[in-house]
């Protein structure tokens, strides 16, 4: 009997490109425009001179010279909140928002009634739907980076939800 050795299969990897972080586009908005303090230029304890250091993928913001988005995925930032400051209550809706925290201590409350604190390694969902309000805060003595995405859903109008994986 004639032994059969399988065929040969190619297998097709994906290939990524690097892209450094000094080719990101950096925002560093005014405090006030969070509901914020002024910062703190001899505070010790701050890694940044600006309250937030936002590095952004895709158009956001103020950053207009690139790409809105990657397919589904709206927003890629890598953000940097300075001890005792944040994102004050504002609105989303029709959005699916993932967050990574990555170093420090987030507090997320929202009109769903949700009061939550997560710390590196935790990672953060919600739901925006038909619509929702919450406020992110480095209640902390640390600074606060995490990575936070935005996805289109597949349709809009759903129930607002959270929900978050702790470490």
């Amino acid at each position: 009997m004639e032994q059969q050795t399988p065929a040969a299969t190619t297998t097709t990897m994906a290939t990524f490109k690097r892209i450094p972080k000094d080719s990101l586009f950096v925002s560093q908005p005014e405090p006030w425009m969070f509901g914020n303090a002024d910062n703190e230029p001899h505070n010790t304890a701050w890694t940044n001179a600006n309250w937030l250091k936002s590095r952004f993928h895709f158009n956001f913001a103020e950053h207009r010279s690139g790409a809105r988005n990657f397919g589904v995925l709206r927003v890629l930032n890598d953000d940097l909140v300075q001890p005792r400051r944040g994102f004050g209550k504002h609105g989303h809706a029709d959005m699916e928002i993932v967050t990574i925290i990555v170093s420090g201590e987030l507090t997320h409350t929202d009109s769903m009634g949700n009061d939550e604190t997560l710390s590196r390694g935790a990672i953060q969902f919600m739901s925006a739907g038909r619509g929702v309000r919450h406020a992110e805060h480095n209640r902390g003595a640390a600074p606060l980076r995490f990575l936070q995405c935005w996805v289109t859903p597949r349709q809009g109008g759903g129930e607002p939800n959270y929900g978050s994986l702790l470490d």
